[in-house]
């Protein structure tokens, strides 16, 4: 048993990463915009990390972004409740194909009413960046995102 445990420390510093059996959950992901900036990604694919999402951040780099897995299509809603910085939402389809967007959303205030906004079509995926990207970036609907991730998403 002892000599398994030691194995499992020294896997991933020989370039292995273990995962669990059936994981369809990738541990990293880059999303790449077809102006070609590419956005180092945060998975928020469990109920729990999607709910908390950015909340309390105090800032969102350039060049980061969080990418929200779900289980099925639908018109996921997003709200900005304990958020600190405005957001790009962008809902992407199954093939990744930008279906809305909204841009610069701005967050809640501490007190009253925090709407969630819907995308105006199903979507499988909602990727989050700073507020500001997606027309810095000239990111609009119908554009195709590529995310490369291990294991890679379907």
């Amino acid at each position: 048993m002892r000599r398994r445990a030691r194995l499992l420390l020294l896997l991933p510093a020989l370039g292995w990463v273990v995962q669990p059996l059936n994981s369809t959950t990738p541990e990293w992901a880059v999303a790449v915009f077809p102006s070609g900036a590419e956005f180092s990604l945060e998975i928020a694919a469990d109920p729990e990390s999607r709910r908390r999402g950015y909340m309390f951040r105090e800032r969102v780099g350039s060049a980061e972004g969080m990418l929200f897995m779900f289980e099925t299509s639908t018109r996921h809603g997003i709200w900005m409740k304990n958020c600190k910085v405005p957001l790009d939402i962008i809902w992407l389809d199954e093939t990744f194909r930008v279906v809305d967007v909204v841009a610069d959303f701005q967050p809640c205030p501490d007190q009253g009413d925090c709407p969630a906004r819907q995308p105006i079509e199903v979507a499988r995926y909602v990727l989050e960046v700073a507020g500001g990207t997606t027309e810095r970036e000239g990111l609009k609907r119908g554009d195709v995102v590529v995310i490369l991730s291990d294991p890679e998403l379907r």
